[in-house]
């Protein structure tokens, strides 16, 4: 029989204060709006809000409007 090798659960997970930080201050230099963040344990949900785009381009390929 050949012996496994199975990797432990690591009992705590959290989420570093250093990462979250980082991250939200690229989403703020990119100018996305965050409207929520969720952290629970190691996980973080960060929640983007709507960007305003341009207007749309004029060039639709030949699609007709509805």
């Amino acid at each position: 029989m050949r012996a496994e090798r199975i990797a432990p659960e690591p009992k705590r997970l959290r989420a570093s204060e250093a990462a979250i930080r980082a991250a939200l201050q690229a989403l703020k230099a990119s100018g996305l709006p965050v409207d929520k963040v969720c952290v629970i344990g190691g996980h973080v949900e960060i929640h983007c809000g709507h960007v305003d785009g341009g207007a749309s381009p004029e060039k639709d390929e030949g699609l007709e409007k509805w």
